[in-house]
């Protein structure tokens, strides 16, 4: 038996289903992918790699770091941004991976020189 596309639904298909079980699946699912969409052009706007080591492997594994002024999470759950506003939010941020995002936060990095301040 067919199931829903929704990664975290499952449920099996009836009737005239073909993809989704309900339009909240569906929404969620696309929702999902313009998301993902969204971070893979971000991504590639800073550059593609983490700012510090170069790390450039897994799309899940970079973050955007902002410097002051935070308007909105990139990756704020609930939300999709036009490509204009996100981007004028990234225009606030560095592009690192998890491990150098924990490490800036632990305060083991220059963040100035990051940023061009220092």
């Amino acid at each position: 038996m067919t199931k829903c596309e929704w990664h975290l639904c499952g449920r099996p298909l009836s009737g005239k289903q073909e993809r989704f079980c309900s339009p909240e699946c569906k929404n969620k699912y696309y929702v999902a992918q313009r998301r993902k969409d969204l971070k893979q052009r971000a991504v590639e706007y800073k550059g593609g790699r983490c700012a510090l080591c170069g790390y450039d492997r897994a799309l899940q594994a970079l973050t955007f770091h902002h410097k002051t002024g935070k308007s909105f999470g990139i990756g704020a759950k609930g939300y999709t941004r036009s490509w204009e506003k996100a981007k004028s939010e990234l225009d606030k941020c560095v592009l690192v991976c998890a491990n150098c995002h924990a490490e800036i936060h632990a305060r083991l990095h220059d963040i100035a020189a990051l940023f061009g301040d220092g």
